[in-house]
């Protein structure tokens, strides 16, 4: 039976991990294979990265916020979860606000084929979400 709590919590908690990273984008676009000087490939390079049309090197502001569906809610209570608070964070009306604490953010010419065209990082340190059940909490 512990091994059924630990899978329903793991499915819940992925269900929320992509509720976060809807809201959150952390790509920032960049290659991550080598680039160094020395590299013998004979392959053309890929083309470089576009000029993003604004920047913002160091984000700051007021919070993100991410609606959660009542299918969703009524899930996770179906499933015997409830959801808690880290830090921060709020739940009212079924909106979850997370401060924002640092970040950056690079905007490209969205009628241009580079995607995806909002780059970045939004940090919400101190902050987060918790699901937890008779058997634990995650």
């Amino acid at each position: 039976m512990r091994k059924f709590y630990k899978s329903t919590i793991g499915i819940a908690a992925a269900g929320f991990m992509l509720v976060g990273l809807a809201a959150c984008s952390t790509s920032t676009g960049t290659d991550t294979s080598s680039s160094s000087g020395t590299s013998s490939s004979s392959a053309p390079s890929a083309e470089a990265d576009p000029e993003p049309l604004a920047s913002i090197p160091a984000l700051a502001g007021v919070s993100t916020q991410v609606t959660l569906d009542q299918g969703f809610l009524d899930a996770i209570t179906s499933l015997g979860l409830t959801p808690g608070l880290i830090g921060t964070a709020t739940l009212e009306g079924g909106v979850l606000s997370f401060p924002i604490t640092g970040g950056n953010v690079d905007y490209y010419d969205p009628n241009e084929s580079y995607r995806p065209y909002v780059q970045g990082e939004i940090d919400h340190a101190g902050s987060g979400i918790t699901l937890s059940n008779a058997d634990g909490s995650i």
